[in-house]
């Protein structure tokens, strides 16, 4: 059994107004047109919705029922006619981005902003990835988009890059740490002594990296920056962080940068994106991404 959205509309009017004139005149119809609406539903679906009260009408417990569910298939019906024609359009109903879990996070929430004012139908689904994770999902359909890729295209085939820039990295310790006040560079023989404070690779199909491990050095992975600072604040480790995390806790004087000997390079960073289903939401993001003043905030400038 087909019941239109018009007809639903109509037995809402009804169910509002309890009288079928208020409601004939409130989408202008006559009062027949009305009456003739809601009699063929009930007959269709073979239960009465309303109780006739002299000049006005109340639901019946069946009508409550079908005006409480009635609303989410009016919504869902409304939604399906709009994301068709946005589909039509070529806007995407969802867009899944993997974000280099070093990516500054103002400038995803700026992102976020800008998205939603441009696209209030679509959906963003963010996702935090670690080194070759980041590639490893794009590469795996896992996501359409890249944000701070690190180093090469592992292979073009099938994917779209454009460099972002590099992201600087300082090798931080405790002002408490024994090495804290060593001569520098500091040697390898003496960091190997203490851990690594380490952020898992995300890569399911990559081989895993790390941003920086020693040979026999022991490794404490952590979920994210805010861990892994804390933890070198303590004393409890060393590690290099991304110059822009680590600026605050320096100039605190919570942490202390130091030079090694084997010193850790910038990070080239790519946005990359998969241009087979190219749709105008996608291509937005990628615009708005290469802007030169944000390519430079993407890498913590």
């Amino acid at each position: 059994m087909f019941i239109s959205s018009e007809t639903l509309r109509i037995v809402r009017l009804v169910a509002k107004y309890q009288n079928i004139t208020a409601a004939a005149d409130r989408i202008n119809k006559v009062p027949s047109a009305i009456s003739y609406t809601v009699k063929k539903l009930e007959e269709a679906l073979g239960v009465t919705l309303f109780e006739r009260r002299g000049s006005h009408i109340c639901l019946t417990e069946a009508g409550e029922y079908f005006i409480a569910h009635s609303k989410n298939i009016i919504d869902d019906m409304d939604a399906l006619q709009r994301n068709t024609l946005l589909v039509h359009e070529g806007i995407e109903r969802e867009l899944r981005i993997a974000v280099n879990n070093i990516i500054p996070q103002n400038v995803l929430v700026t992102l976020i902003q800008a998205f939603e004012e441009a696209f209030p139908t679509t959906q963003p689904v963010l996702q935090r990835e670690v080194y070759n994770g980041c590639w490893d999902a794009l590469y795996s359909k896992r996501v359409d988009l890249v944000i701070g890729a690190p180093h090469a295209v592992p292979y073009p085939e099938g994917i779209v890059s454009e460099p972002l820039g590099h992201m600087e990295w300082d090798f931080v310790l405790s002002p408490r740490h024994p090495l804290a006040h060593a001569a520098t560079p500091l040697r390898t023989h003496d960091l190997r002594k203490y851990p690594a404070i380490c952020i898992r690779d995300t890569s399911l199909n990559f081989s895993p990296q790390q941003a920086w491990l020693l040979d026999a050095q022991k490794p404490l992975f952590v979920p994210g920056f805010g861990v892994a600072i804390a933890l070198i604040e303590a004393g409890t480790g060393i590690g290099y962080i991304p110059r822009h995390l680590a600026a605050g806790p320096v100039s605190a004087g919570r942490l202390v940068v130091r030079t090694v000997e084997e010193q850790k390079h910038a990070t080239h960073l790519f946005l990359a994106w998969r241009p087979d289903g190219m749709g105008r939401v996608r291509q937005w993001c990628v615009d708005y991404l290469l802007h030169p003043e944000r390519r430079w905030q993407l890498c913590g400038e």
